[in-house]
């Protein structure tokens, strides 16, 4: 979509007084929106520094006539009793937008619903889990589609930080993933302690104002007062606009001979103590019945004119006693709202009230919020003024985490959990919310706090169903900050005197045991596991006593037990024909990984489509990046490599959108191993590093030393292939060495070690044979066979592989046996043989894209007689591509609309619009058809078309 540059516009409002550079900066953001390129900017600072005062200058820019038609502005303030309460401020955020957030697509539309607690078709809404991410989808839709409807969208959000942190999710996402849809975010965020989620969102720090700045507005306000009046405001306000502002007011109010508030000015302490100080002296100057309404209206925050009036009809208060408040200009009230004109207001109202006060307040709240409906609030309130102990409030705060949880609002769940263990006397239901508590912090990543909480609960109780819940809290600490094995024993020891009392609990917690050992194999663990699963097997039910089994065997194939193998691999298959679906979408997760690592890919991938149709139906993001890693994984062994990056791209796409570390490093190992077989060693080594770095002693060899194996191979690194499959890998990961064998194989009989050759296989066969139903695992390994036999018995193998591979999916590998049995056949002298297996090799490869094994290929030919160029024709069309429009190509090449496209990147359509013109523009076409037409040549080796020729 090309840019109309000739409408810039810089007629703006006139600035702030000493903001002159802060509003151009912001000004040339509003600018550039207009002319469609969409900005995200964080204002820091202090507060009373300016922030309101710059957000404020820009909703006028933004509205100004004179710059081109208005804007269209929507606008929220964090506030600090709201923190606990799910996507409070997005509710205020699109207050009235029903409409609109009807027209979204529908999984957005009911996930955005869900989080607002809008009803549906006149009636309330009974879903209840919801999905962060695609809340936060919703909200850059709802956004896009908003700016489609003016020339330019303005987002503000003042007191970010106190935003709750569900919405400042979704607004963070929103803000990160803009393109250019012509909508400007701006935060407010003061330096409170208090972290915001934005904050790898670029920054304006908004600092005082210069001294000569200050003294022209203090010279304003107070203009009839003497210098050495107005010196000691301005030093005393050290540059904060609204420290000067409130001190020239307490100067006027005190009049030239009665000074005694301005001492406050010299007061310790700092600005915004000051200004609270001097806020304190204005209200206090207020009529009794005036300050009682602002005490009800500061307990509340939300300003709800309807609440409040319930609220103080209770207190014997009347709205009327609003207005001497909004004479002072300490409040508003427009559109049923009572809005504070600054925190520090509501601030120096709450603190300035004695406890009783404070008590009484949030008591008539409560039961204002209890008549409207409002339970969530309610409960905050009847927390806040309840002098002590209550089993009602502990219910009422309970319930509130309940729903929490339900919204994916864990957090929240997690303070509301522990805020509840507080009010309770009741030391089991204190244990319960504890343990609670300290499970949602785990997903939340407060890993310190979790630890103390279990620590709580142990000091409570020695109760052993307790001590499950407490094990699974440690267990996941302990993975995190030491190890698996520390990890499996603390989970073991639970779970072995809840066997015959509490299978169920004993059975998960061995569930967990077995899927931590399947890439960290224990054999102290493994054997004591053993007997404790087979007990849950008779005493638990078929489906419960499946899972075990399959655990079990695959742990034990983990630590190189054949034996394992045929029955993991029956059962496995047996499940996923019969009884698909049974499980939790992880555990079946699960499944299709040992499915692919035992080499049915083909069942595994259909099962892996299904669950990841599943997924997306069911907004569950979380899981994305584990189901779009098993299909993009699937489908590089079947040879769709297109698609299969597609997936690898999204899902690493959705796992850093969601802050999932494993589901990054598991994306980025498939797109390792696409640069890998491309011959890319700076892409390849680049990926395999981020792994590395990223991830565990766990993980790291399954998702980088896969990829640089196959790199090495294919470049002919023989010696660093033997290093990758050595003593540490078959020692502490079988199950991968067996994924690397064949290529050591390789690699020692090109360098001429047999010896190491021969151990390999030795160590290979048995995992052959207990798959030896499967061709691709058959055709490799008499392959591997073929490579260390004599000439005699050679032939006869080749000629089996090459059978086998007949029957299979896998083209990499076909095209490997046939360069290698190429390669022999030239050997034997047998020229013309060679010629036709090593021709076929190379259109494999080429259609693969595997440019070194091309190369490899020609060099072959080349020995035969044939002439071939080293380099074959490879189009550099990706290469003029930026990351994000190769991303958006490859969608596009495969069919996906604009809207798809979008929701799998998580961009909004208008950027992807702007993305697809721009891929159409550099690689010279104009439909779909043929990008799809220059990827397939590109990808292919082939020289590119005329359309597109430098």
């Amino acid at each position: 979509m090309d840019q109309d540059l000739s409408q810039t516009s810089t007629v703006r409002p006139e600035a702030p007084l000493g903001r002159e550079t802060e509003a151009a900066f912001i000004g040339e953001i509003v600018d550039d929106a207009r002319r469609g390129a969409s900005r995200a900017v964080i204002l820091r600072g202090p507060e009373g520094i300016g922030k309101s005062t710059l957000l404020d200058w820009a909703v006028a820019a933004a509205r100004d006539h004179r710059a081109g038609a208005p804007a269209r502005v929507v606008r929220v303030t964090g506030v600090e009793s709201e923190v606990e309460l799910p996507y409070a401020a997005l509710h205020i955020l699109f207050a009235g937008m029903a409409d609109e957030v009807d027209a979204l697509p529908p999984e957005q539309a009911r996930a955005l619903r869900v989080a607002l607690g809008l009803p549906k078709e006149g009636h309330a809404s009974t879903e209840t889990a919801e999905d962060r991410l695609l809340v936060g989808y919703a909200v850059l839709t709802l956004i896009s589609r908003m700016a489609d409807t003016s020339p330019l969208l303005c987002v503000v959000v003042d007191d970010a930080d106190w935003l709750d942190e569900e919405s400042a999710a979704a607004l963070h996402f929103a803000a990160r993933h803009l393109g250019a849809e012509g909508v400007v975010m701006l935060f407010a965020v003061a330096d409170r302690g208090r972290p915001f989620l934005g904050s790898d969102l670029p920054e304006l720090t908004i600092r005082g104002l210069a001294r000569a700045a200050a003294a022209a507005l203090t010279a304003r306000r107070i203009p009839r007062s003497d210098p050495t009046t107005r010196d000691r405001v301005v030093a005393a306000a050290r540059g904060n606009p609204l420290a000067l502002v409130e001190l020239c007011t307490l100067v006027t109010d005190s009049g030239e001979h009665d000074l005694a508030d301005v001492d406050l000015i010299l007061a310790p302490g700092s600005v915004s103590e000051r200004i609270e100080l001097a806020f304190g002296g204005r209200i206090r100057k207020l009529p009794d019945t005036t300050r009682s309404l602002l005490l009800t209206a500061a307990a509340d925050e939300v300003g709800d004119l309807a609440v409040l009036a319930d609220a103080a009809a209770e207190l014997g208060q009347s709205l009327a006693d609003l207005e001497p408040a909004e004479r002072a200009g300490l409040v508003d009230v427009n559109d049923g709202v009572v809005t504070f004109r600054h925190s520090l207001i509501r601030r120096a109202v709450y603190r300035n009230a004695s406890l009783a006060d404070r008590l009484a307040v949030h008591q008539a709240l409560a039961h204002a919020l209890n008549r409207a409906g409002d339970v969530d609030r309610e409960a905050w309130h009847l927390a806040a003024g309840a002098p002590g102990p209550d089993e009602a409030v502990a219910e009422a705060l309970e319930a509130a985490a309940d729903r929490a949880q339900q919204l994916g609002a864990y957090a929240t769940s997690a303070t509301a959990y522990k805020r509840a263990a507080d009010f309770t006397l009741d030391n089991g239901v204190r244990v319960r919310l504890l343990t609670s508590a300290a499970s949602a912090m785990l997903v939340t990543g407060r890993i310190d706090e979790a630890e103390d909480l279990a620590a709580r609960v142990t000091a409570l109780s020695s109760d052993v169903p307790v001590s499950a819940g407490v094990a699974v809290v440690r267990s996941h600490i302990e993975s995190v900050r030491t190890s698996d094995a520390i990890a499996c024993h603390t989970l073991l020891n639970a779970a072995a005197p809840l066997v015959h009392t509490h299978p169920a609990v004993a059975a998960d917690l061995m569930a967990r045991v077995h899927r931590a050992m399947v890439f960290a194999p224990d054999p102290v663990i493994v054997t004591a596991a053993e007997p404790l699963s087979q007990a849950l097997t008779a005493a638990l039910g078929p489906r419960a006593a499946r899972r075990l089994t399959i655990g079990g065997q695959a742990a034990r194939l983990a630590l190189g037990d054949m034996d394992a193998l045929r029955p993991l691999v029956r059962a496995l298959t047996d499940k996923t024909r019969s009884l698909a679906g049974s499980d939790s979408l992880m555990d079946e997760l699960g499944d299709v990984m040992l499915l692919l690592i035992v080499s049915e890919t083909r069942p595994a991938l259909t099962r892996a489509v299904q669950l990841l149709e599943q997924c997306r139906r069911g907004g569950m993001s979380g899981l994305l990046p584990e189901a779009l890693h098993r299909v993009a994984l699937g489908r590089f062994g079947l040879g769709a490599l297109r698609r299969s990056k597609a997936d690898a791209v999204e899902g690493l796409a959705v796992a850093e959108a969601i802050g999932s570390d494993l589901g990054a490093i598991r994306n980025r190992g498939v797109l390792a191993l696409h640069a890998a077989l491309a011959g890319d060693e700076q892409e390849c080594r680049s990926l395999a590093e981020l792994c590395a770095a990223s991830a565990s002693e766990r993980d790291e060899p399954a998702f980088s030393v896969l990829a640089m194996c196959l790199l090495d191979i294919g470049l002919g690194r023989y010696d660093s292939v033997l290093s990758h499959v050595g003593v540490r890998t078959r020692q502490f990961h079988s199950l991968l060495y067996l994924q690397l064998a064949p290529d050591g194989i390789e690699a020692a009989m090109r360098t001429r070690r047999p010896e190491i050759a021969a151990e390999h296989l030795a160590r290979y066969l048995p995992w052959a044979e207990g798959l030896a139903h499967n061709p691709a695992v058959a055709a490799v390994a008499h392959r591997c066979r073929a490579l260390t036999a004599n000439d005699d018995e050679a032939g006869a193998l080749w000629t089996a592989a090459l059978a086998f591979h007949t029957k299979d999916e896998r083209p990499f590998d076909h095209a490997r046996t046939l360069l290698l049995y190429g390669e022999w056949l030239r050997r034997m002298r047998r020229r013309v043989e060679a010629r036709a297996v090593l021709n076929a090799a190379l259109h494999r490869f080429e259609q693969l894209g595997a440019y070194p094994w091309v190369d490899r290929t020609r060099d072959g030919l080349n020995a035969c007689g044939v002439t071939s160029s080293n380099a074959g024709p490879r189009n550099d069309a990706m290469g003029r591509l930026t990351r994000q429009e190769a991303k958006v190509a490859r969608l596009a090449a495969d069919g996906l609309a604009d809207r798809d496209i979008a929701a799998r990147l998580f961009l909004s359509p208008r950027t992807v619009s702007y993305h697809v013109s721009n891929v159409y523009r550099k690689l010279r076409v104009s439909s779909r058809v043929a990008l799809a037409e220059v990827l397939r040549k590109e990808h292919s080796g082939q020289p590119g078309s005329g359309a597109i020729a430098p």
